[in-house]
């Protein structure tokens, strides 16, 4: 048998290359939360307060702060045999956390109001978990804004043959006044 070639210094370097891929790793994932946290701001700039998608096993809920739209993932966890929502806030920071403790989410996807929902700051694993859903939740919002188009066209068109309706009854009542006004 031979002895270990393995001294000292050399786990000291293993042990200081371990330290330094660690903290490049927590470096990547900081900037990567950063990242999609502009992403979710710029989702909530497409959403109103109170609004509700859901893909894949995570909602987002829409909520106001302070006149601003912030955003919150809502999950669905076991916790002694029950189901309970927390919820991991992606865009707004401590203002949103605490504001979203109140806030008023969609009644059929969330917790009441209260101090007893369980809101936290977006983790790593919340943020990619956003990102991977993310072109989901924003082919919902565009659908979201293709019926309101759609219900817009619509109304313009209902708006138009009202119109058309008035301007018939409109000269069916000058040609009625003007052939009394002939016969007199």
């Amino acid at each position: 048998m031979t002895k270990s070639s393995i001294t000292p210094a050399d786990l000291a370097d293993a042990f200081a290359r371990v330290r330094t891929l660690q903290a490049e790793l927590e470096r990547r994932e900081r900037a990567i939360g950063r990242k999609a946290q502009q992403l979710a701001r710029g989702l909530a700039e497409h959403m109103k307060a109170g609004d509700y998608l859901y893909r894949q096993t995570i909602g987002i809920h829409a909520f106001d702060v302070n006149g601003e739209v912030c955003l919150a993932s809502a999950y669905l966890d076991e916790e002694r045999g029950e189901y309970r929502y927390r919820y991991a806030v992606l865009c707004g920071g401590e203002a949103a956390k605490r504001a979203l403790r109140t806030a008023p989410l969609d009644p059929g996807d969330s917790d009441e109001p209260g101090s007893g929902r369980r809101v936290a700051l977006a983790t790593y694993a919340d943020h990619m978990d956003f990102i991977e859903r993310l072109p989901g939740y924003v082919a919902a919002v565009a659908r979201q804004f293709e019926a309101q188009i759609r219900k817009a066209d619509s109304a313009e068109s209902g708006t138009q043959d009202a119109r058309r309706q008035l301007s018939t009854l409109s000269r069916r009542r000058r040609g009625s006044e003007r052939s009394r006004q002939v016969s007199r």
